[in-house]
This record gives C-alpha cells, structure tokens and sequence, in this order.
C-alpha cells in the first residue's frame, strides 16, 4: 500500500522523538482526542504502511468502517506532530525567538517583567560562542524589542538605533554573502545562471575595515571569492583559514555545508590538473572527521567514505587509509558497510601491488550502484594488467563495453569509463618495439577527456616499453 503522509512522518521519528510525541498528544492541552492517541501508537508498530481498513480495526474494532471519520482523525493527528515538530525547532533555536517574549512583555505592558527578561537575553546573546549570521539577527530583533520599549516610554530620549542599525547591517550582508556562495556552487555544478542584487555594493562593504574580521562576513568573503575566482589560491586559503577559525561558533549543519564547499572546490581544482589541491582536500577531510562535522546522525556516507581513500590513496598515504577504513566501518549505513569497505580494501590492496587480495576484496563490492560498479570494474581491469592476465583482460573489457553501451543517460560517467576501455584496449594490442604507435597511443591518452585513469594508463604504457 502506498504509505500515507501521515505514516511516512510518524515513520520518520527517532525512538526520543517517539516518547516526546506520546507526551504532546498526552497533553490536554495540545490535544484531549484519545483517538489521536491511539493512531499514533498504531502507525509506530506498523512497520509496513497499513491499509485504511486494518487502521479503523485498530482504532474501533467494534464500529463499522467510516472513511469519512477516519480522514478527519489522520487528519487531526497530522496536524498536531505538525504543531510538535515546529514546537521541537523552536526549542532547539532559542536565539531566534526569544525576542517574542518581550514583545509580549511590552504588549502587556509590564515593563518590569519586559527588563528581566531583556536582561536574561542579553547575558544569554552576549555569553553564547555563536557567531553565525542568525545570531547578528538575534541581535537585531533583541535590540528592535528595546527601542519599541523604550520608544513608548520615553519619546524624547536617544535610542539604541545604531546597534540596531549595526546588527541588522551584520545580518544583512553575512546572509547576502552566504547566498551569494550557495549560487555560485550550484552554477558550478549545474551549469545554471543567478543573478545576485546588489552583489559588487555587497563586496564593496565587506571588504570594509568594520567588516573583514568579523566572522560571519569574512568566511563568506572569501567563500564567495574563492568560488568566483577559482584560479587565485589566495582566496581559497583565506576561506581555509577562516573556516579552521569558526569551528564551534557556527551551527553544526552550517559548518558542514561550509567544509562541503571547500572540499568541492578542491576536487574541480584537482580535476582540472591542479594536484596540489589533493593534500588541502585531504586536510579538510581530515579536520572534518575530526571533529565530527561529516557525520550527520553519527552516519558517514558512502560517498564521503570513499572520496577519502580515493584521495589519501592518491597521495600514498597508506597506513592512515588502512586506519580510516577500519575506524570509520562502523560508521556508515549499516545496509552499505560491507560493500564500501570492500571496494576501498580493494584500493588499498591494489596501492600496495597485492592484486590477489584486490580482486578477493572485489568480489563483495558493491555492484548495483553504477559508480561504483564502474570503480570496481575498472579496478579489475588495471589487476588484471599488472598480473599479465591478458586473456582474463580481453574479456573483462570486452563485457564492460557491453555493460556501458546499455547504460546511456549518464553521459560523463559512460564517457570517462568508455574512453578507459578503449585505451586499454590499445594498450593490449600494442605491439613490443613499435614506438611509433606507443608515442600515438601516448598523445591520446594525455589529449583524451574525461579520463580518470591518465596516470594509470601513462605507466603501464611506459612499462609496455
């Protein structure tokens, strides 16, 4: 049956989540329907999603089905998690909220009440270590509640308009920056075209002494620099920089982004030949671990897991790839680990020319992805190589172009895996002692694009030699 979503949300709820739902709907308050109850707890044991009839069963075994009432009650239960997940949100962002307090406080008109609470917030705004653009909107709305406090009270006094006006600037050009860097990415990776309001002004008052060394701006300076001018390494560096310096003073989430970004940038800096961008890429990745920024809900992706060995291979540093893919095991999907951790071995294996114990780690890779599938197979081909199985080789190749020429919608991957084949296949047909073909073969492959195996195909002609 198709799942409801009604069932998809209570699906999607972690074990805490369950029992701080089962409160709110406990609650007179936020709901006094026993039978919204009752759904809840039937939807959590379903763990397929159940038809409307077996739900009514559940829920009034001894009443005659009505779909009419049972629409009514999905839909009260929808409503009121819908109430407690926006409830759960703005517990977990108190600095965003906060300034709705005093405003209730003023409204009232209880001003003693208004400047306790004005004075808990500001001691909370001032001691926190954020400083993220959405705290400088903290600022602003806690300073805004002041002056229309004090605006009503005392007309004729000066006002706190210049800390409003410098957090709201603050606000501004950080969460300006910040979307101006989101664009750029994405137009690197899907070709598409933004237009940024007001983006040279933005630059222009960045770049301003108030400015350069206040963190929410400056990270998304040079965020934005770096991607807007890919080929000045300085700009790269600064964002470096500044990403090291923010650690623990910007949301966990906005800070993965941020590393995503900087890792991004290295990789189509290392895709375009530029090979000292493996160690920076490997750094991030690094400090990234470290400090458990790549890990969302305590899982490693697969993906992730395998850019890291495919970068710190690319770099020979062995030993601590053979401690990554051991350490970082446990941490990926439970559904994926065996197959990611078998591809990786299999490099590892292969980096350290142990080719029987590559292919044996191959044989529980995971071959339903099509990335993945195409990394192991090309994996297989460059063992087959280096064991001189040539006959083994003509096959593998053979079935591999078979399998590419039945896949034809991704037209980058099917290209770069293509070009491999063929090259391969040149380099297996190369006669000993004709140099003229081999300095042929040679300018095709260092001319050939996209090809991910230059490195691999230029050695192994030299060793045909």
């Amino acid at each position: 049956m198709q799942p409801t979503y009604l069932y998809e949300l209570v699906q999607s709820f972690s074990k805490q989540e369950q029992r701080e739902a089962q409160k709110w709907l406990a609650s007179p308050y936020h709901n006094q329907r026993t039978d919204l109850r009752a759904l809840f707890e039937c939807l959590l044991k379903k763990p397929q999603p159940p038809s409307k009839a077996a739900v009514w069963q559940a829920l009034f075994p001894d009443t005659p089905y009505n779909d009419q009432q049972l629409r009514l009650i999905q839909s009260y239960l929808y409503r009121s998690l819908e109430d407690f997940l926006l409830h759960q949100e703005l517990d977990n962002r108190p600095e965003s909220t906060r300034h709705l307090l005093l405003d209730a406080y003023r409204q009232r008109g209880l001003d003693r009440h208004f400047t306790k609470a004005y004075r808990q917030q500001q001691r909370a705004l001032e001691q926190t270590p954020l400083q993220h653009p959405e705290h400088h909107l903290a600022l602003y709305w806690q300073e805004r509640a002041l002056f229309q406090h004090q605006a009503r009270r005392e007309r004729t006094r000066e006002h706190n308009l210049q800390a409003m006006e410098d957090a709201l600037t603050l606000a501004f050009l950080s969460m300006k920056l910040r979307q101006a860097c989101w664009l750029l990415a994405h137009e690197a990776v899907y070709k598409a075209e933004y237009k940024v309001a007001l983006e040279p002004l933005l630059i222009e008052l960045a770049l301003k002494p108030a400015y350069t060394q206040q963190p929410a701006v400056a990270i998304y300076l040079n965020c934005y620099r770096m991607l807007k001018a890919p080929e000045e390494s300085a700009h790269f560096e600064a964002f470096r920089d500044w990403l090291f310096r923010i650690i623990g003073h910007f949301p966990v989430e906005e800070l993965r982004d941020l590393f995503l970004l900087g890792i991004n940038y290295c990789i189509r800096q290392i895709n375009r030949t530029a090979d000292s961008y493996l160690r920076e890429a490997l750094e991030l990745y690094k400090k990234g671990l470290e400090t458990d920024l790549l890990l969302e809900n305590g899982v490693l992706s697969r993906f992730t897991y395998n850019n890291i060995a495919g970068i710190a291979l690319r770099l020979q540093e062995l030993d601590w790839t053979a401690h990554f893919l051991e350490t970082y095991r446990p941490k990926l999907a439970p559904h994926q680990r065996q197959a990611a951790y078998s591809l990786n071995a299999a490099r590892l294996a292969f980096s350290r020319k142990d080719y029987a114990q590559a292919i044996t780690h191959l044989q529980q890779a995971d071959y339903r992805d099509f990335i993945n599938n195409l990394v192991a197979r090309t994996l297989l081909l460059k063992c087959y190589f280096e064991l001189d199985e040539y006959d083994l080789l003509e096959y593998h190749l053979q079935t591999m172009r078979s399998f590419l020429r039945r896949k034809r919608k991704m037209s980058y991957h099917q290209q770069n895996y293509r070009n491999i084949v063929q090259l391969t296949f040149r380099l297996l047909r190369l006669k000993p002692g004709d140099k003229a073909t081999a300095r042929t073969l040679k300018a095709a492959i260092e001319n050939t694009t996209p090809l991910t195996e230059r490195r691999w195909l230029l050695r192994a002609l030299e060793r045909t030699q």
